[in-house]
Parts: structure tokens; sequence; C-alpha cells
């Protein structure tokens, strides 16, 4: 082999190497933006069918992060209606995307996922579900 093509050679593994580097790190930039919250928000996570913490108790005006960790696609519906992390796109989040919500209102919200959750007999869902509590923010 003569010098040129192991020139070459070595240029192209070089600029491949910066490449998957690069895309590498714009990844993991990418993932820490959107539409999370922050690292200091209360979480729940999304794993396949099932919400954990199942409880949350916040504070009025708590925004939590619902960061998808599972395997397959979620969503997160409040059972009256109060928010869907589909809308407006119609979407659900594909695993590793994360959706956040704003919790203004005082009250129980009752969420579940649409894709791993059913309505039983008594008319509560059932599956992939969990609740948050939202307590009356505290005088600083």
């Amino acid at each position: 082999m003569n010098f040129r093509c192991r020139w070459l050679e070595r240029h192209a593994y070089l600029v491949l190497t910066r490449t998957l580097l690069l895309a590498a790190v714009g990844m993991l930039g990418l993932s820490a933006c959107g539409d999370s919250a922050g690292d200091d928000a209360p979480v729940i996570q999304m794993f396949d069918n099932r919400f954990a913490p199942a409880a949350l108790t916040v504070e009025a005006g708590t925004t939590v992060d619902f960061p998808n960790e599972g395997r397959v696609d979620h969503n997160i519906i409040d059972a009256a209606g109060a928010f869907d992390s589909r809308e407006p796109s119609g979407l659900d989040q594909k695993p590793g995307e994360s959706w956040a919500y704003t919790f203004s209102e005082q009250g129980t919200y009752s969420i579940y996922c649409s894709l791993h959750a059913v309505m039983n007999k008594k008319g509560e869902w059932e599956g992939m579900v969990a609740e948050v509590n939202v307590v009356p923010a505290s005088s600083p």
C-alpha cells in the first residue's frame, strides 16, 4: 500500500470518527432541549405500562416533567380533560422524549396513557395510571 492510500484511509477514518462524535454530542444536546421542565422539576417517568411514581403531590404552579423512559410510545391524558399531551400535534411521546405540564389549579388529576390503560366497568381507568395531587402554593 503506498503512502497516498494510507493517508486517504487515515483521513477517511478521522473524518468518520469526528462526524460520529459530533453527531453523538448533538444528540445529547437535543435530548436536553424540548419540552423538558428542567433538572429540578418533579418527575413522573413513563415506563412500559406504568407511571413512576404512581402518585405525586405538588404545589399549584409547579411544572411536572414526564419523560418516556420506556421502549414504546406513551401519552399523558387527564381523565377530566384538563390536558392531553398529544395536543396540538396528535403525536404520542416516543422513547427518550419528554413532555411537561404546569399544574396551576389545585385539585386531584387522574392521568392515564391511552395506549396502555383501559376503562373498567365502574368507569375508572386501570393499567398505566397515576394521580397528581395539587395543593395550594405555600407563601414565601
